[in-house]
């Protein structure tokens, strides 16, 4: 099936949907497997094995019986392979010469038909994967962004940490990794995305080459989210010397007609360096040195978050002048100025990235996974050119509500209350 923006869908025999995004003056590509998997599909038993998985992939399989014949084969052709995991998809890559290409498709196919879950293997990176997980629980940015995850979407797993707990991690057993397997990484869960120098007709005689998963398996969907009931705001006391802060508001779902909408009032908010926030925070006030909003969308529910680093005797200022600038945009919305800068800011970042065969390839892949289908960078920009100021600033009014905000701090403090009232008019 050929569409518009120079890209290609077919599906295998076997049902593995099969995606080509050409980049012809590109002398690179990018391969790339996404699965339908992730922290929201697990239940607390095996919160982390979805990222555990991943590790575990790159330790061996048929061909490349161990993890640095995994690396030797990558490095050999001066290309770079990753992976990652998040709540709803896991993702494995390998960029490398256009030339080069077959050694993409028999390594990541290796990895996902004939990984090995060697027990002792299995056993040597528990150890690797709790050092993870304590690395980041060190880090006070980190510990503060998983606080606020935990406080916002409570205990469910979206509310979870990704890599999941350290008593899971030393429990899982062999036979877990095989089960999850066979559930997750069939044909129709996966995806087999290539950008770059690289022909609709070569990516399907390699995918059908290298990619021969049995028929059957299912499209899989995380587990349900519900709203439940909780504390408006979290401390966590700790010894450092700059408090870290995260406070949010709840958004729909990726795929909800607001979406583009929110994407503009999130980049005039604090999605760049002359952002409301950074200018009134930061460069106005002098009361942090990051500040910044983010949007975080799953397909059913999500937040928009404001992030900052902030002195620690002015933690309750910032959070007051923070406040101030969600009602203000709340009451009053944005102006059509801001409209326009946020729209060009939008899609110019797009188009940067999309230089990047990798970049491309996720964008299509994480669309398909998650939605079924794939929407196109002129997709993109046409979503964003068709908002109106009235839309923004109807989105701002209906998510900006201080009645729905919730924050988390960590720092050297022992009373959430004095932080907790700031948020209040």
């Amino acid at each position: 099936m050929k569409a518009e923006n120079n890209y290609e869908k077919s599906v295998l025999e076997n049902g593995l949907r099969v995606i080509t995004a050409p980049m012809p003056a590109t002398r690179s590509v990018a391969v790339m497997v996404m699965v339908a998997a992730g922290s929201r599909h697990e239940d607390r038993r095996l919160n982390g094995l979805s990222h555990f998985m991943e590790h575990m992939f790159f330790k061996g399989a048929k061909r490349y019986p161990d993890s640095m014949a995994v690396a030797s084969a990558i490095d050999s052709v001066g290309g770079a392979f990753n992976a990652f995991t998040s709540e709803e998809r896991v993702g494995y890559y390998v960029k490398l010469s256009a030339s080069k290409i077959r050694t993409a498709y028999d390594v990541l196919s290796d990895m996902m038909l004939n990984s090995k879950f060697d027990q002792d293997e299995i056993d040597r990176e528990r150890g690797v994967i709790v050092e993870e997980i304590r690395m980041y629980n060190d880090d006070p940015m980190s510990r503060a962004q998983m606080d606020f995850k935990e406080l916002f979407y409570g205990d469910q797993p979206l509310g979870w940490d990704i890599a999941g707990p350290e008593e899971v991690i030393n429990k899982v057993t062999r036979a877990d990794f095989i089960h999850y397997q066979d559930i997750f990484y069939t044909a129709a869960n996966c995806i087999l995305v290539v950008a770059g120098g690289v022909t609709h007709e070569e990516n399907m005689k390699l995918a059908r080459e290298f990619f021969s998963f049995n028929s059957g398996g299912e499209k899989r969907k995380p587990l349900p989210f519900t709203k439940l009931p909780g504390k408006r705001s979290f401390l966590r006391n700790r010894e450092i010397e700059q408090a870290h802060i995260v406070m949010g508001f709840p958004i729909p779902g990726d795929e909800d007609p607001a979406q583009p909408a929110i994407k503009i009032l999130n980049n005039v908010m604090g999605g760049t360096m002359s952002s409301r926030l950074f200018h009134e925070v930061r460069e106005r006030r002098g009361l942090a040195y990051y500040i910044r909003s983010g949007r975080s969308a799953y397909t059913d529910t999500g937040a928009i978050k404001i992030s900052a680093g902030v002195n620690l005797a002015k933690v309750e200022d910032a959070i007051a002048v923070i406040m101030d600038e969600i009602r203000k945009a709340a009451r009053d919305g944005i102006t059509r100025e801001e409209l326009e800068k946020g729209k060009e800011n939008i899609k110019g970042r797009t188009d940067l990235s999309l230089e990047d065969s990798m970049s491309v390839a996720s964008l299509y892949a994480s669309h398909e996974v998650l939605h079924g289908k794939v929407k196109t960078p002129d997709e993109y920009s046409a979503e964003i050119d068709a908002v109106t100021l009235e839309q923004v600033n109807a989105a701002a009014k209906k998510i900006l509500d201080e009645a729905t905000v919730k924050l988390s701090v960590l720092g050297p403090f022992d009373d959430i209350g004095v932080f907790d009232k700031r948020l209040d008019a």
